[in-house]
């Protein structure tokens, strides 16, 4: 665990399903959206604040298990095609790779699945990073 550094309060403090919320509306996404993948992780949550704080700084680019459920992002992908679509264009652009390329990990699974699962992994990781800066 990162513990107190120089008097300063835990680096972890500010990873709270709040601030989490309030970056993923930062990006544009609409509420819908941001509602199915804050429920999930208030449900990851229930492990206890230090723990939650703890798992989600540990992300580091990879997808949380409770998204790798290939049904739940199909489902997640038809009900927010327009803004999938979009957030992977966009993630060709910040990265200069196709979401191919960039999703060469989750080959396994349906392509709606991969997209669905590369916005999320990449944009919790982002939120991650950010809220610790």
């Amino acid at each position: 665990m990162l513990k107190k550094i120089f008097g300063f309060k835990n680096l972890l403090d500010s990873i709270t399903l709040e601030n989490i919320q309030n970056k993923l509306c930062e990006m544009g996404f609409n509420q819908k959206f941001v509602e199915e993948i804050m429920n999930t992780l208030e449900e990851r949550s229930n492990i206890g604040n230090k723990k939650f704080q703890e798992w989600f700084y540990k992300l580091n680019y990879r997808l949380p298990e409770e998204f790798k459920d290939e049904v739940f992002a199909i489902k997640l992908y038809d009900n927010h095609r327009l803004l999938i679509e979009g957030e992977v264009k966009k993630l060709e652009k910040e990265m200069n790779l196709s979401w191919e390329k960039q999703a060469e990990d989750l080959i396994d699974s349906h392509e709606k699945a991969r997209k669905v699962q590369l916005v999320i992994r990449h944009r919790l990781s982002d939120i991650a990073l950010d809220l610790l800066s």
